[in-house]
């Protein structure tokens, strides 16, 4: 691989002892516009810290020994480029003189770098994929577990949670008669009303077909989650079409349990007794139901 190799001494101002033609011709200057870039120190060449650069390296700069170190840098038509730097500093005798001598080697990796972010773009993607619910883009069923496990496994005390569980009343009915495409219409606009009824810091996650989660971190108390419940059954009643309605479910942290199997156990609880009291509103439920 073609490699740049600049020979510089050290100090507030550097003197350029030797530069190579590819050092220039890679960003695009001529020698002499290199030199004088490169004089005012390197800190005009690359987007990093060098004073912490030497901080971290200061062993190897005392010893003698090489360090590298990759950095983004702008050729002389305005173009990016990433450059891997591989130093040494040592004490040469040059012109009769004792002083610290960089031999600074510099390799275009560009490529490479693009390339790595390109993965770890795709990756990152991939991993957003698994975690969501492919139709909705909401969380899924065990990425909403894994999150709100995580939310209980660092609660402090006096925190109060609310775990919410939402299932549409006759979902069946609306794909029978409507079809499934219009039946997936209104669960799209059913994600825009939890949404909308929430605030943007609590997770929202699809778990089912017709079964949404909602975890609340830092209410005030049960009724903070009351009032979000009611905000939602408002929200649907106000649909020109008038097919959805939801029953909701509301466990509260800690009154209903401190584990996610008890918030979950006892949301579904309460959820199921909303739809026997007629469906179209919420319940909620205070103890464990092993207590009940």
């Amino acid at each position: 691989v073609p490699f740049c190799l600049v020979v510089s001494s050290e100090g507030r101002k550097l003197k350029v002892y030797y530069v190579n033609t590819m050092a220039y011709h890679m960003l695009g200057y001529t020698r002499e516009e290199f030199i004088e870039k490169v004089q005012d120190g390197w800190s005009r060449f690359v987007d990093i810290d060098l004073r912490m650069v030497m901080r971290e390296h200061h062993e190897e700069i005392l010893t003698g020994e090489s360090f590298e170190l990759t950095a983004q840098t702008e050729t002389k038509d305005g173009n990016k480029k990433w450059l891997s730097f591989r130093v040494m500093v040592s004490m040469d005798v040059i012109s009769s003189q004792l002083k610290p001598v960089s031999y600074i080697t510099i390799t275009d990796v560009t490529e490479k770098v693009e390339k790595n972010r390109r993965y770890a773009r795709e990756r990152e993607y991939l991993r957003d994929c698994a975690a969501r619910d492919s139709m909705t883009r909401l969380l899924n069923r065990g990425t909403m577990e894994d999150r709100i496990k995580e939310e209980l496994e660092s609660v402090a005390e006096g925190q109060n949670y609310a775990y919410i569980a939402i299932d549409l009343d006759n979902f069946k009915q609306v794909n029978d008669t409507l079809g499934h495409a219009k039946g997936d219409e209104l669960l799209i606009q059913m994600v825009e009303d939890i949404k909308g009824a929430f605030r943007q810091e609590d997770l929202v996650g699809r778990t089912g077909g017709d079964e949404f989660v909602v975890f609340m971190s830092h209410t005030h108390d049960q009724a903070a989650a009351c009032l979000k419940a009611e905000r939602l059954l408002e929200r649907l009643s106000e649909r020109r079409e008038g097919r959805l309605s939801v029953s909701i479910g509301i466990a509260a942290y800690p009154e209903a349990g401190r584990s996610f199997s008890e918030l979950f156990e006892a949301a579904d609880k309460a959820m199921y007794e909303a739809k026997r009291q007629g469906k179209r509103g919420y319940q909620l439920t205070a103890k464990p139901p092993e207590a009940q």
